[in-house]
């Protein structure tokens, strides 16, 4: 059920993955509205400190997502129908369990993320406040992840925005009830997110069943203890996830590390930087659009041994997330300006922001080579060098950041930054001869 892959084809693959990943920053964005609006710059800055550290649960689980996608297309792309429904029956309960997990576990998680970061008492309560209500719907979040992997690695892009659309109308309408009609402040605002990554899930697992049903039906041994619980698929489902954990904690320690330095410069300058990283996130999961249809078209042609498609779909691919790098790049300076006032009334706020705002806008720009390696990597499960590359980058971005902060000051943060993108693409371009050589030599004609 491979898709055709064409210039057309690749762009309708890949706008509902823009939709759908520009949608997923909404949640945040309404979030920081309300408290950037009805409740003041301190919450707002504890609100940048506890989306920080929700990261942390966030993509630190994400390899669900990227297994998943992964292996389900080049299960698709071999056109093995039961092992690719069988991806998907194995990663719904995974996310679902680690998230409950970690709810059980916060009362010492979120003390030891405190410990890490550098910030006052009062933005750390407003975090806590923040992110304690937030749990209450990370196991839905992550099982919704790993749906969202799965209809990317099946090329059903629509799906995983039609599930957005439902998370974000949900978060819409319960966020302004709880913050302005309720008064539930910061906790508001968290519970609002959390109900509707449960409804995101609910309407994941309705497009899940319905796309089953069109792709011929259930397979028996697709939910057979034989094939779920198979020693090959579940090794390769282990080393996949263990790296791909390994490397999103490096990344994570990257992220963290930015956000960390950012709280080091005070309220102020944290409550701009949480601003701009709404911007950056956005346009991110924006051209994380081209990597994800990587993810499905290379990982099909990998599964399929198709030499010249593999080849074909990282060139096609590629031309379009440059371009849409420098689109999102001038959006951000043409846009931002009217964004940083829509999201704090703050003038420091505003200023502060404002003075960062190209640097903001080069992160597209100079990123897409970053994300797009993600993609396809990730869809020819490359998942060693993957975990490698992201340990020396974020190795080289923290000795950068050492290095250019005491010359220029606030402004070195941003820089080091930047490098950190550069040397994610970098890491793993050295990868990437490997992966053409093996398909020269594995897939040839």
């Amino acid at each position: 059920m491979a898709m055709a892959l064409t210039r057309k084809a690749v762009f309708n693959q890949s706008w509902p993955i823009m939709l759908a990943n520009g949608a997923a920053p909404i949640v945040g964005l309404v979030d920081t509205l309300m408290v950037g609006r009805f409740i003041g710059t301190s919450a707002l800055a504890g609100i940048g400190l506890g989306a920080v550290i929700y990261g942390i649960f966030y993509w630190g689980f994400g390899f669900l997502r990227m297994s998943t996608a992964g292996l389900a297309a080049q299960s698709d792309g071999a056109g093995d129908e039961a092992e690719v429904q069988a991806h998907i029956f194995r990663a719904i309960p995974i996310g679902i369990l680690i998230g409950l997990m970690v709810m059980a576990l916060q009362v010492w998680l979120l003390p030891l993320a405190f410990s890490i970061y550098t910030a006052s008492s009062e933005i750390e309560t407003s975090a806590a406040t923040y992110i304690s209500a937030r749990l209450w719907g990370l196991p839905a979040t992550l099982g919704t992840i790993a749906l969202m992997g799965w209809f990317v690695g099946i090329s059903r892009a629509g799906h995983a925005l039609r599930l957005q659309i439902v998370l974000n109308i949900v978060n819409i309408i319960l966020s302004p009830i709880f913050v302005i009609g309720l008064g539930a402040g910061l906790y508001g605002v968290g519970l609002a997110s959390a109900f509707a990554e449960w409804a995101g899930l609910a309407a994941g697992l309705f497009l899940m069943w319905r796309e089953i049903k069109a792709r011929g039906g259930l397979r028996p041994n697709a939910v057979s203890r034989k094939l779920l619980l198979a020693k090959d698929a579940l090794s390769k489902l282990g080393v996949a996830n263990s790296n791909i954990f390994i490397r999103t904690m490096a990344l994570t320690v990257g992220f963290n590390f930015f956000g960390n330095a950012a709280a080091s410069e005070g309220e102020v300058f944290l409550a701009g930087y949480h601003i701009l990283m709404q911007m950056i996130t956005m346009t991110a999961l924006i051209l994380d659009g081209f990597a994800h249809t990587a993810e499905a078209v290379a990982g099909a042609a990998y599964g399929a041994k198709d030499r010249k498609r593999f080849s074909k779909a990282v060139r096609l691919t590629t031309e379009f997330s440059a371009g849409f790098a420098f689109l999102t790049g001038a959006a951000i300076m043409l846009g931002g300006p009217f964004l940083i006032r829509l999201l704090s009334d703050d003038p420091a706020v505003q200023q502060s922001a404002m003075t960062y705002l190209p640097y903001c806008a080069l992160a597209p720009i100079i990123g897409f080579m970053a994300w797009q390696m993600d993609g396809i990597f990730i869809g020819t499960t490359r998942t060693r060098e993957m975990r490698n590359a992201g340990i020396a980058a974020v190795i080289i971005y923290i000795a950068a950041h050492y290095a250019l902060t005491p010359l220029f000051g606030p402004a070195g943060i941003w820089i080091a930054f930047l490098i950190y993108y550069v040397m994610r693409a970098v890491t793993l371009g050295l990868y990437y001869p490997r992966i053409t050589r093996y398909v020269e030599t594995e897939y040839a004609d």
